[in-house]
């Protein structure tokens, strides 16, 4: 992993006779600190970002969960809040985030009274109804609450590394085994934080061998590469285990910090959900748990290895060696919350008849020519569900091509969140090399630039909402840019497959995303610091100036006068367009705009006035 800054600890070890390098990284805080400035440059007309309290809120929404940035501030409810500071609707999950965040300085203790309040006093107000602080938080619990998948979790954040005391893991641990209830609670000191914003895999820094048993009654198939006609040089193991086995590796696997879901691409969803609800009731009933196997499709595990079947004590036992289960996070988690919940003493008892089907393919994970194989295997075991997948895109074919001529033309796309922090650290400290090779681009659309690297970083998700405002709509752009990460999304299939049209240069992409930059200056630049509204630009641009044809990208930007042209003729029309549209639409604001659809109708009135047509 790449990091921001490091303090090094040297430390002599006795017993050993040998030095110990520790790596101690304490300074995330500045990384964050730098992106609130960033913010502030960039939002001038937000006067709370001036505030680093408030800019933590907007930080958050922005870093972690991916929210579009002109939607954010309509969801920081700050001050006088209730006991919230900021919430995330995730509609298609049925996921409401209820967030609480603390800027807090390196010796600032979070009191266990404040977190105990916190878990209770957002959801007293919005069950009575009285939430007048956001009316569209309290008119998405109300719609929402008698919803079966419906799930709030409630999250704190803390900028320091000392509010996970005793006393506040209990509190949360008490009120996360409440029976029967849609909340759940966790808190996320700075290495948490830090932890989230770089998702980077862990697998490679720890090591776990773990023992499965299981009944001796062919209850094991071994597919040996050398017995079948298999072109990939692998073994793979079909067994039959005890539910109990994968409550004990979950639990051995936490208590050694040992990331077991890595590799997988989702993340535990809750027992709320309607299929973990399901796995769940089965595993609590004990007349039908012995059905648990039918009902399950199974588990699939890649391991380093494992060893060859031994008798021991009446039981079949093996070991695999550095375990990642990459299909089954739901059902093994949802077996972890569910017997952790029971007597540990009876378990093996209680649950000697209930198997789950277990695939452990043997993949070493340094071994780079089966690379190809362990991401399509992650990738088709991981196609159910709508999720957040930037860690696993980040290996894309695709995108490190166009990282790569990206770079040689002067411009670095950050697939990662670490990227940002390589180029403008280690790689590129000085950017005089990018400035030789983008001058040009830059210069000719007219892009103002701070003389640092960090003017020539283009966030993944962010160039990819372009491309999608330019080939769909802007609502479609706004409200799903969560979605173009993730592999299994239409919006992710229609950008790919634009990237990959034999007509979209390098050229035609990166012109489109320069449009989208000037556009943002100007918007930057202007009295309310909302117009132009930069994907409305890129939207009127593939209508009007383009005509849908991608071919005509390039001529309609081919010099500096044509590229003020564009700014100047989208920047009247989309004034026009939400002025009038203000006028038809007095009961809502800015944010209520651009989440709406496009009125066609509207901008094409005032394409038709401007433009001179």
């Amino acid at each position: 992993m790449e990091w921001y800054n490091y303090e090094y600890t040297v430390k002599w070890m006795d017993t050993n006779s040998v030095f110990v390098l520790e790596v101690i990284m304490n300074n995330f805080l500045q990384q964050i600190k730098e992106d609130i400035v960033d913010y502030q440059e960039k939002y001038p007309h937000i006067e709370n970002l001036k505030k680093d309290e408030w800019a933590f809120n907007f930080w958050i929404l922005d870093k972690l969960y991916s929210e579009e940035e002109d939607l954010i501030e309509e969801k920081i409810v700050d001050y006088n809040d209730k006991g919230i500071d900021c919430y995330i609707w995730h509609e298609d999950l049925q996921d409401l985030y209820i967030i609480q965040n603390k800027f807090y300085a390196e010796e600032t203790q979070l009191s266990s009274t404040y977190v105990k309040e916190f878990l209770h006093r957002p959801i007293s107000f919005l069950e009575s109804g009285s939430y007048s602080r956001c009316n569209e938080l309290q008119k998405i619990y109300n719609q929402n609450k008698n919803n079966a998948d419906f799930k709030i979790h409630l999250c704190i954040y803390v900028t320091n590394n000392i509010c996970k005391t005793e006393s506040i893991l209990e509190i949360i641990q008490k009120f996360n085994t409440q029976e029967d209830s849609i909340c759940d609670a966790k808190i996320f000191s700075l290495d948490d934080i830090e932890s989230l914003y770089f998702k980077e895999p862990l697998t490679n820094k720890k090591n776990l061998t773990f023992s499965i048993s299981t009944i001796n009654k062919g209850t094991a198939l071994n597919i040996n590469n050398d017995d079948y006609d298999i072109a990939q040089n692998i073994d793979a193991r079909y067994v039959l285990v005890p539910v109990v086995e994968l409550y004990y590796l979950y639990q051995e696997a936490a208590k050694s910090n040992y990331p077991i879901f890595d590799a997988n691409i989702r993340e535990y969803l809750g027992s709320t959900g309607a299929v973990n609800k399901k796995i769940k009731r089965t595993l609590e009933d004990p007349n039908d748990r012995i059905n648990f196997f039918f009902y399950n499709n199974g588990i699939t595990m890649i391991v380093d290895d494992f060893t060859k079947l031994e008798s021991v004590a009446g039981k079949r036992e093996f070991q695999v060696i550095n375990p990642q289960i990459v299909n089954g996070c739901q059902t093994v988690s949802t077996i972890n919350e569910t017997l952790s919940n029971r007597d540990q003493n009876t378990l093996n008892i209680d649950f000697k008849d209930t198997y789950v089907m277990l695939k452990i393919l043997k993949i070493p994970a340094n071994d780079t020519d089966l690379e190809s194989l362990y991401k399509n295997i992650v990738t088709y075991n991981n196609s159910q569900n709508s999720i957040n997948q930037k860690t696993f895109v980040a290996n894309s074919d695709e995108f490190k091509r166009l990282q790569s001529e990206f770079e040689r033309k002067g411009f670095l796309i950050c697939i990662k969140q670490s990227d940002k922090n390589t180029y403008t650290t280690k790689k590129y400290k000085t950017p005089s090399q990018l400035i030789e090779r983008n001058r040009k681009l830059i210069e000719l659309f007219g892009i103002e630039t701070t003389g640092k690297t960090k003017d020539y970083c283009i966030d993944l998700e962010k160039f990819l909402q372009v491309l999608l405002a330019y080939i769909s709509t802007t609502q479609n752009a706004v409200q799903n840019k969560s979605k173009l990460l993730n592999p299994s999304a239409r919006q992710y299939e229609d950008v790919m497959s634009f990237i990959k049209n034999p007509d979209v240069t390098i050229n035609t992409l990166l012109e489109l995303y320069l449009l989208y930059l000037r556009a943002e200056q100007e918007k930057k630049k202007s009295t309310d610091g909302k117009n132009p509204i930069p994907l409305y630009l890129i939207n009127c641009f593939a209508k009007y100036s383009c005509k849908k044809s991608v071919q005509n990208v390039h001529s309609q930007l081919e010099t500096k006068d044509m590229v003020n042209q564009v700014i100047d003729l989208y920047r009247i029309i989309i004034k026009a367009y939400a002025t009038e549209w203000k006028i038809s639409n007095s009961d809502k604001d800015y944010n209520a705009m651009i989440k709406s659809p496009l009125d066609e109708a509207l901008i094409e009135k005032q394409y038709k006035v401007y433009s001179g047509l």
